[in-house]
């Protein structure tokens, strides 16, 4: 902002290929030689009633923002893979009681990981078993959940959601290499299959997905773009 880039608060619809390349947006189209995208994921949601409506008023994704507003209280943490036995093992050092709620017969995350839960008294693992409704007022205070053989209630007043990341790249899956999962492909320059089209931050395919590793993947992104334009 200090060298008076120029900024627009509106929405990326689409990208057209072509020299330049044009961006489609809610409010109009821009050309450029070169794009960095860098657009990130979101928290993967159970697909509930209600979910959205609860994020913030009981449902969080991050035990280090969120779980001192769950001191001496009683969560459930809705997973199983490393990402959320670390989110148990945090909240388990203020939380009153902690749930872990796992779909699979089977956690997945690491044996070291899991042998730490299963050292904690105030951790309870449920496997095999979903979640089907969140329940509250304004906030969250119990979830329903159900195994093979029966449906009950299990109160709670948080719920820390720990399932995966969706990369928000769907829009321009036409014009950018994607893997399975939906990532950016693309090579150590952060340039995509796409001339003039680069990708940085946690929309890109990598292995640590950090604050640090996104900063340097703008910076190498940016210089990229740089060099392309000429």
């Amino acid at each position: 902002m200090s060298l008076d880039a120029e900024i627009e608060c509106i929405e990326a619809e689409k990208i057209v290929k072509g020299n330049p390349h044009k961006v489609i947006t809610d409010d109009g189209e821009y050309y450029a030689k070169a794009i960095i995208i860098a657009t990130g994921t979101k928290h993967r949601l159970l697909g509930l009633d209600r979910e959205e409506e609860f994020i913030g008023n009981g449902i969080s994704f991050c035990a280090v923002c969120d779980g001192a507003f769950y001191q001496g209280k009683t969560v459930a943490v809705i997973g199983g893979g490393n990402s959320a036995l670390q989110e148990a093992i945090l909240l388990s050092e203020t939380s009153k009681k902690v749930y872990i709620v796992q779909n699979l017969d089977f956690l997945t995350g690491e044996q070291k990981l899991q042998d730490i839960i299963s050292a904690k008294e105030n951790i309870e693992v449920i496997l095999g078993t979903v979640v089907k409704e969140f329940k509250g007022d304004n906030e969250l205070n119990a979830i329903v959940v159900s195994d093979s053989s029966k449906t009950y209630e299990i109160s709670v007043d948080g719920v820390f959601t720990a399932i995966g990341l969706i990369p928000q790249n769907e829009i321009f899956s036409d014009v950018i290499n994607l893997d399975e999962r939906g990532y950016a492909d693309s090579d150590e320059s952060c340039l995509t299959n796409s001339d003039g089209i680069f990708v940085a931050g946690d929309c890109r395919k990598k292995n640590i997905r950090q604050v640090a590793t996104a900063a340097s993947d703008g910076a190498i992104a940016a210089l990229a773009a740089c060099s392309f334009i000429g």
